[in-house]
């Protein structure tokens, strides 16, 4: 009962870091959900066995619409969270994601909006609604992210609002660069998270700097699916 109770109470905190529930007031959120007593869920959380039962963790992942894989809080089998996603040739509802082949356009400088990108799958995922997939290619933010992997975008408009140090899909006229934007006194310099060097000691993929100005689109990294989670 300990240890189920562990990582009873592992999974609320796993819905606090997703905001399904809000950490100031994570236990009536849960109740809410559940249709049930803060009581009750309090009970629960501190391992009291009258309500602690199968019948309470079954309805605890269906509030929560699956997002937890049930074998896993009973007997600790398994991953914590069903993080796997179905990608489809054709989208399922209005709110599935384009995962883009952004190595294919018609020209250089086009942003994602338009129909010069190919669409290689959507995929319905709440978190990323109005997000941008871009499937990535090379090594050079290995192991952040890897070959296969998916990473979903969102658009920012206004560069002063860069976070400095953070993953980027940088657009030129030139390039489409998958990056870490560093903000420095000149400009902006981009780097690719993989340090790894050529025989003659030189970097692979050094650093590059830009201007701002040069930049015609701008994405932040919101997240990715793994290839294995898909």
């Amino acid at each position: 009962m300990e240890e189920l109770t562990v990582r009873l109470n592992q999974a609320v905190r796993y819905l606090v870091w997703k905001g399904h529930v809000s950490i100031q007031s994570t236990q009536k959120d849960i109740a809410e959900k559940m249709g049930t007593t803060t009581s009750n869920i309090s009970a629960a959380l501190k391992g009291n066995d009258r309500f602690l039962t199968e019948g309470f963790i079954s309805r605890f992942n269906t509030a929560f619409k699956g997002t937890f894989n049930e074998e896993w809080i009973l007997n600790g089998k398994g991953e914590m969270a069903n993080d796997s996603a179905i990608v489809t040739e054709i989208p399922t509802t209005e709110k599935d994601i384009k995962i883009l082949d952004i190595r294919v356009c018609a020209g250089h400088g086009i942003g994602f909006d338009g129909d010069e990108n190919k669409v290689v799958g959507y995929v319905n995922i709440p978190d990323f609604t109005g997000c941008y997939g871009i499937t990535v290619y090379g090594d050079s933010m290995y192991d952040k992210y890897m070959p296969g992997d998916t990473i979903f975008v969102r658009e920012i408009q206004d560069k002063d609002l860069i976070d400095n140090g953070q993953p980027y899909v940088v657009i030129t006229n030139e390039d489409r660069l998958l990056k870490l934007i560093y903000i420095e006194k000149t400009g902006l310099k981009l780097v690719s998270y993989n340090p790894i060097c050529n025989p003659d000691g030189r970097r692979k993929y050094p650093d590059m700097e830009i201007d701002g100005n040069q930049i015609l689109h701008l994405y932040k990294v919101v997240g990715k699916l793994a290839r294995t989670q898909m």
